[in-house]
């Protein structure tokens, strides 16, 4: 047979195929202020199958209903996130004016002592000393509030957790080999981790993919389980906080 005509045969082959299938490009980014800011290291899942269904389904079908989070737990979360917010906030205007008696400081090194400059510079020097100590003191006391809710928070939420965590090891028990007899239907899932730019990349098959990732922030989780369909040729997609379901986490 002619060697030429065999590459040739071979490239359409690998042509052929590479229609059948989508070139998948995935970024995942995070939201800093007005700007986007890659999620690196993120494992990217696109699953040949909808896990949300099937969850779902499964749970349905379990003798027992899912425990819900006690009120208390809910109202504690809050109380620990507030407190959360009044330490950040102090402690970042405590941080901001030891920045501007910083300045001011410097400033005042390089100026006339004898100067009209110099005593503006030093009345405001010795406001913001004076305002610092107290300052520092409510700082302090909004830390040690968040870390004594905190603590009581974690006891409580592991409590809880260990109790959903047993009732998923019953209701989800066939979740594996459910997801197993799906696979040999449809084809293994794929898996990428992001890169430096947060990019993760897919050589899709026709057809109807999830696309699944999460992050874990403070009380709550960003989710993406995001049905995506291979049309073939070459595509992008990127998962922002704007696309994602947001879920509590305790």
């Amino acid at each position: 047979m002619n060697k030429h005509w065999v590459m040739c045969l071979a490239a359409l082959v690998g042509l052929s195929a590479c229609q059948r299938s989508t070139q998948l490009a995935v970024r995942a980014v995070a939201e800093s202020g007005d700007e986007e800011v890659a999620r690196q290291q993120e494992i990217i899942r696109l699953l040949p199958f909808d896990r949300d269904s099937l969850f779902t389904a499964l749970a349905a079908l379990a003798t027992e209903s899912e425990p819900e989070p006690p009120e208390y737990l809910v109202a504690l979360r809050d109380s620990v996130s507030a407190a959360r917010q009044l330490w950040t906030d102090s402690e970042a205007a405590w941080n901001d004016m030891r920045s501007e008696m910083q300045t001011l400081s410097e400033q005042m090194n390089e100026m006339n002592r004898a100067s009209r400059e110099y005593a503006n510079a030093y009345r405001r020097f010795d406001e913001l000393d004076r305002q610092i100590g107290r300052l520092e003191r409510a700082k302090d006391n909004f830390f040690d509030t968040f870390t004594g809710l905190q603590d009581a928070y974690r006891t409580s939420a592991d409590s809880f957790n260990a109790v959903l965590e047993a009732w998923g090891d019953r209701a989800f028990e066939r979740y594996g080999e459910i997801v197993d007899s799906i696979i040999e239907v449809r084809g293994e899932e794929m898996e990428d981790t992001t890169d430096a730019g947060g990019w993760a990349y897919f050589t899709v098959p026709r057809g109807t993919w999830w696309v699944y990732t999460r992050t874990t922030l403070v009380f709550e989780e960003l989710y993406w389980n995001y049905a995506y369909e291979s049309e073939g040729g070459v595509d992008t997609l990127v998962l922002r906080a704007s696309n994602a379901e947001v879920r509590p986490v305790f």
